[in-house]
């Protein structure tokens, strides 16, 4: 009898109950698709800001005595360990010393070139990238595109250069075009700036890719500190700014157009749960005659309740995957994967909007009395 009463109800109220189902699976959805985006943004919006750069040096402490002071290359494998290692997507040592070329004073940068484009892709090579590995990483070299103008080198082309006693003949691999100080310098294998001055080992400062989502840059920071003596790691504020604002920003917006529809499907359920309550007054007044209690009333109203909220919460976590998928590829170029978080919270925001939109509703049709309600009607 009591499913039998149910399936009566939906069935002669198929508009309203569809009504209510589609005002749930809206709003659900919507809660579908912030969660499961809201899971993956961090990651793909701090991926894309990435893009624009470092945003950690490490600098060796200044000495005392003022000496010039450097890091030691290998303690810069500490970085692939530990939970560092987690949070830093690539980093990239260099070497700068200053050197002649044809009685011209240019700056020399010694750093890894297969690693570059890892952490300034911007980088525009015209020619070819010199390789880190065999002879050619002690030949080969990059020009900035304004150092190669001035120095009249192009692409193929040998040159000396001269730092104190030590002399080395390189040749043009590729031009240089970056838009920013690398347009003046010349670029070799870190192996070869350290042969050049001298500095077996050394390296000058190191630029760091490093997420911002796992943790703040300012505890990655000192981590840094920690795992290799004697650096000073700096943030380099305008990324990191720009990160937390941009993923601050999305968040928020997220969160109130969550609450505005959210709050519209409250509305609905409770029109239409007032409308049906005020409908079946006379129904509610018969069978609390016939002895139902206001507990047998609300497990029935109840019932009808779960199932709209259960429907609504499965069919809008689809639509919410659904959407997400679409602004994870219009917007970021990549899928977003499913999330069980999200279910859970499109069944759980489905249960609470409804229940809650509902509470009023259900309150009056306890107040109802039996007796008052059938003379009423006759």
């Amino acid at each position: 009898m009591w499913w039998r009463i149910i399936r009566r109800s939906f069935l002669n109220q198929k508009t309203r109950q569809a009504l209510s189902i589609l005002s749930i699976v809206l709003g659900t959805s919507l809660v579908a698709a912030l969660v499961n985006l809201s899971l993956d943004i961090p990651q793909k919006a701090g991926a894309q800001l990435q893009a624009y750069g470092a945003n950690i040096l490490i600098l060796p402490q200044t000495s005392a005595a003022g000496d010039e002071s450097y890091i030691l290359e290998e303690d810069l494998a500490s970085l692939e360990q530990g939970a560092t290692a987690q949070s830093i997507t690539a980093y990239l040592p260099y070497l700068y010393s200053q050197i002649e070329i044809n009685g011209r004073k240019v700056v020399l940068a010694g750093t890894w070139l297969d690693a570059v484009p890892k952490v300034s892709p911007w980088w525009q090579v015209a020619g070819n990238w010199p390789t880190d590995a065999g002879n050619a990483s002690e030949t080969e070299a990059l020009a900035g595109v304004q150092a190669a103008e001035k120095l009249g080198l192009k692409i193929g082309d040998l040159f000396s250069i001269k730092y104190g006693n030590n002399q080395r003949v390189l040749k043009v691999a590729g031009i240089v075009t970056s838009g920013a100080a690398e347009e003046n310098q010349i670029f070799v294998s870190l192996k070869a700036a350290q042969q050049l001055t001298g500095l077996p080992d050394k390296v000058g400062l190191v630029q760091v890719n490093a997420r911002s989502s796992s943790e703040s840059l300012e505890q990655l920071a000192m981590s840094i500190e920690q795992q290799i003596p004697g650096t000073e790691v700096r943030v380099v504020g305008q990324i990191a700014r720009a990160e937390k604002q941009v993923l601050s920003k999305v968040q928020l917006l997220m969160g109130l157009v969550a609450g505005l529809i959210l709050l519209a499907s409250g509305l609905v359920i409770l029109s239409t749960m007032t409308t049906t309550i005020l409908e079946r007054t006379k129904e509610i007044g018969l069978m609390k005659a016939l002895g139902a209690s206001n507990r047998l009333i609300v497990g029935f109203y109840g019932t009808e309740l779960g199932i709209i909220s259960l429907g609504g919460g499965v069919f809008g976590y689809l639509l919410g995957y659904m959407l997400a998928q679409f602004v994870g590829q219009r917007v970021f170029s990549a899928a977003v994967s499913p999330s069980w978080l999200a279910f859970l919270a499109a069944l759980a925001v489905s249960v609470m909007v409804i229940f809650v939109g509902s509470a009023p509703p259900l309150y009056r049709a306890m107040k109802v009395d039996p007796a008052l309600t059938l003379l009423r009607e006759e």
